[in-house]
């Protein structure tokens, strides 16, 4: 069980901690998944693999772990480090860069108990069954017209979050894009055309191209340090690298966007430790 051997003794304590524990079970079983509650959280069959969940930094986030087949492919391995700068609350990493194991992960900033931001990290592991349970129960179906609302719904609420948490914030240069003026440098927020959660990145020093599978391998291993991760983009220069956190939109306060906003400059500083 790699998510739960990760888990230092405080990390344990706070699956009994969180408040929340008694209602992610029912959760499960709405869903239809069979799932088992252990010591140190939650062990779910999703897809054929087994899917971790345990509650860490004291019962405020929910972080899963799904292992997946791995690859050395350079190609494969680049396509998952662009999927990791979509802006969905799943992202891949390596637990060892050599031997893996290649996994799916989340991280989900919970204030009480947040049963649509649940849904949506679980609806994005990629399993069909699950997926469209998770989307069911989130809710029916939007049009358009309704899509485009709830875009709009959730750009007043995350400028509202942004300005009463006192983030120095200035507008992207697309709508329902933001930048944060931090002092290590500036972050980019970028809403999902659905609003149901936002990207927060900032691009690094990089130059190591994208066909090197030892260099991939190594991105995707500092993808698992901690909530946040790294992700190639395609840029005119040539790939460009970012670090990056995505958290639920939905209902979003100023918390778990400073939350979010730490993850990413933490993984920042050290990625510059480690790549010199």
């Amino acid at each position: 069980m790699p998510l739960f051997r990760k888990k230092n003794e405080s990390q344990s304590q706070a699956a009994g901690l969180a408040p929340w524990r008694s209602e992610l079970g029912p959760l499960l079983d709405e869903l239809g998944v069979s799932a088992s509650e252990e010591e140190r959280g939650w062990v779910a069959e999703v897809g054929g693999g087994r899917l971790f969940m345990t509650p860490i930094e004291d019962g405020a986030v929910l972080s899963g772990y799904l292992e997946l087949e791995d690859t050395h492919e350079p190609g494969e391995l680049a396509a998952l480090l662009r999927r990791n700068l979509e802006p969905r609350l799943t992202w891949s990493s390596l637990g060892d860069a050599k031997s893996g194991p290649l996994g799916l992960r989340f991280a989900v900033p919970l204030d009480g108990f947040d049963r649509d931001a649940v849904l949506l990290a679980l609806e994005a592991l990629g399993d069909d069954t699950l997926s469209a349970r998770a989307r069911a129960l989130r809710g029916p179906a939007r049009g358009e017209q309704a899509e485009q609302a709830a875009d709009a719904q959730a750009t007043e609420r995350v400028e509202t979050a942004l300005q009463t948490g006192g983030l120095p914030t200035e507008p992207g240069d697309k709508q329902g894009t933001w930048r944060l003026n931090a002092d290590s440098g500036p972050l980019d927020a970028v809403l999902r055309d659905t609003g149901e959660s936002i990207l927060l990145m900032q691009q690094l020093e990089y130059g190591a191209g994208d066909d090197n599978p030892e260099v991939l391998r190594w991105l995707l291993l500092a993808s698992d340090w901690g909530s946040a991760r790294l992700g190639l983009a395609s840029l005119p220069g040539g790939p460009g690298l970012f670090a990056a956190c995505a958290i639920p939109a939905h209902a979003i306060q100023p918390r778990a966007l400073s939350w979010a906003s730490s993850q990413v400059l933490r993984l920042a500083d050290d990625y510059d430790e480690h790549a010199g």
